[in-house]
């Protein structure tokens, strides 16, 4: 018997970008494990500081007949007026849009749950408003690991606490949290004092085989005696720079703003590749397939190595993974938590760089991904700062490839766990465990509020 699942996914396609991924594959998949996505996204047009690039070619993935409904965006003054009222979450207005959306769905369908999936994190209120409404269970799926992230800068130590109490409520409302590293999960319950009787998860990101058998983009072969590096998605160097103004405590806002906790970003950047680089004794080319800031281009153009460099600027999802594939090494940066312990953050292109079976350096801290990487036997891992070793390691895969002799053996078996089939099948055996555990409530019909700004 095949059940519905209200999906709410702010991020969605035609948007492009890294962020869209998740929900994409799961709504691909989930009809093969019984499950029919009612998905509710955002039309795209909001002002709200993540990318608006378009990608129409990932649309070609949903089964045909799935069913999405774009909310429509408020207008930029009144966007506006909701960041400024809630800086901790720039998104924030689309709770009330994506509730009205929801409730049409509801009339017309019989779903057997909810899932929000996060960021914007205020996304959870709408499932618990529709969780009030239905007695629907509840499944809170988080990207990313909100008031723990410690990417996170917020004005006030207030914002930063008010975020936490925001956090905590939600999580206390939800019947099955899913983190998407185990080491974020583990700070869950490490940090939220949560009923036993909810659930709470690992399901990482990952990568869908059907990306790389099935890819018509065709690129360039690097030339023999030269190592290729690709680079996919963004870099942080504009965030990297705030965080060296906060933490140096430079004009009296940096006094008063509060991280979650001091970290390195330039490890995320390509700063360090780029000394690496220098160092080096090889020929290599560096391709960068995604956007780029200013910050990224005046570092990048003001490099000694810029000949070495080719930026292509965002790309097709198809194209990006044909790029990944003529790599010889894959570059892997992470940012670098200063107190010495592992990131809760694993970059999502990790998974894609794993299903791509070529070579990786991963630079950054301990922690899930570059456990990921070792696990998989997929290529080195350093710290995010380690120049020299890294500029070896850059002579040794040039060898290796002049040699002809790889330096890594992927373990297949290792990375099929990281398939977005597979993981999407983990997700499936959730909700049939968590809606036998919460059985539904019937509850009266909701009433009809006249038409709503939605597109099918």
């Amino acid at each position: 018997m095949t059940r519905s699942l209200l999906y709410l996914s702010y991020l969605f396609p035609p948007r492009g970008g890294a962020g869209v991924q998740r929900s994409l594959k799961f709504a691909k998949y989930l009809p093969e494990f019984n499950w029919k996505p009612l998905i509710i996204a955002n039309g795209a047009l909001a002002s709200d500081g993540v990318t608006q690039m378009q990608d129409n070619t990932l649309l070609r993935d949903l089964p045909q007949g799935t069913i999405i409904r774009y909310t429509q965006d408020e207008t930029k003054l009144q966007n506006n007026f909701r960041r400024w009222l809630n800086r901790t979450d720039s998104s924030a207005w689309w709770v009330k849009p994506a509730v009205k959306t929801a409730q049409q769905l509801l009339r017309e369908h019989n779903p057997s749950a909810i899932l929000v999936t996060m960021s914007p994190f205020t996304g959870a209120e709408a499932g618990i408003q529709l969780k009030r409404e239905t007695n629907l269970p509840l499944i809170l799926d988080l990207r990313d690991p909100w008031a723990l992230d410690e990417t996170k800068i917020y004005p006030t130590p207030l914002h930063a606490w008010r975020d936490m109490a925001a956090m905590s409520s939600a999580l206390h409302h939800a019947d099955l949290i899913i983190m998407n590293t185990p080491q974020s999960a583990q700070a869950v319950r490490n940090t939220f004092n949560l009923p036993d009787s909810t659930r709470i998860i690992s399901l990482t990101n990952g990568f869908d085989e059907d990306d790389f058998t099935t890819t018509s983009a065709q690129v360039p072969a690097a030339d023999p005696d030269t190592l290729r590096i690709v680079h996919t998605g963004l870099f942080h160097s504009e965030w990297a720079q705030i965080w060296d103004d906060l933490l140096a405590h430079r004009g009296l806002i940096n006094k008063i703003k509060h991280p979650r906790r001091p970290i390195n970003l330039w490890t995320r950047t390509p700063d360090y590749l780029l000394d690496a680089m220098q160092r080096a004794t090889g020929k290599f080319e560096l391709v960068l397939v995604g956007e780029l800031t200013p910050a990224d281009k005046l570092m990048l153009e003001s490099s000694p190595i810029r000949d070495k460099i080719k930026n292509l600027g965002y790309r097709s999802h198809d194209e990006s993974v044909a790029w990944l594939k003529s790599a010889d090494l894959l570059f892997l940066p992470n940012h670098t938590p200063l107190d010495g312990g592992p990131a809760l953050i694993v970059p999502g292109k990790t998974y894609e760089y794993l299903g791509a079976r070529r070579p990786i350096l991963a630079m950054g801290p301990p922690g899930d991904m570059r456990n990921f990487i070792r696990d998989t036997n997929t290529g080195l891992t350093l710290d995010g700062d380690d120049v020299s070793a890294a500029a070896e390691a850059l002579n040794q895969f040039h060898r290796a490839k002049l040699a002809g002799e790889p330096l890594y053996h992927p373990d297949y078996e290792s990375i099929s766990r990281f398939e977005r089939r597979n993981l999407t099948q983990q997700l499936a055996a959730e909700l049939d465990k968590i809606t036998a555990a919460v059985p539904h409530r019937p509850t009266a019909p909701l009433p009809h509020r006249g038409t709503l700004a939605t597109q099918s």
